[in-house]
């Protein structure tokens, strides 16, 4: 039970990053697993296609999470903002924002070139679809815990 919603927050925020630094590696590598196996069979990568596939969506998680990281801290930054913050204060603040959202985009649009040098145009398609499949998935088995977890309750 406990895992489960381990594995809603993990796959809120995808697999790496910050997840590594508050769950134990066993929980994470089991959400790994989980995902590679639904991502897997959800875009019907062949194994020479998941051989040339795997490390270069590892390493876009990888850069993802360092582009969440910042966002997390930045908005932590917002949301307390420190009194006698100046308009310019403000302003900076507002355009690191901006910029981290814009490279979130240059770099989803950077590793669709990526995937689409290693797969059909198809395939990396459905592995869009089937990312928010995933979270949709653990999303439902959260709740469902959740529910549980009150008809425990009671």
């Amino acid at each position: 039970m406990k895992t489960l919603l381990i594995l809603i927050v993990l796959s809120l925020v995808s697999i790496t990053g910050i997840a590594q630094r508050q769950f134990d590696p066993q929980t994470i590598e089991l959400i790994k697993t989980k995902k590679i196996a639904f991502l897997t069979e959800a875009i019907g990568l062949s194994s020479q296609e998941a051989q040339k596939f795997w490390p270069v969506y590892n390493e876009l998680e990888k850069e993802r999470f360092a582009i969440i990281d910042k966002k997390r801290e930045l908005e932590e930054k917002s949301a307390t903002p420190k009194p006698g913050m100046t308009e310019a204060d403000y302003r900076k603040l507002a355009n690191e924002i901006a910029a981290t959202h814009a490279k979130e985009g240059h770099l989803i649009e950077d590793y669709n070139l990526k995937f689409l040098n290693i797969l059909p145009a198809e395939k990396v398609v459905k592995l869009y679809v089937a990312e928010g499949k995933f979270r949709g998935y653990l999303m439902h088995e959260y709740r469902k815990e959740q529910e549980n977890k009150e008809k425990d309750k009671k």
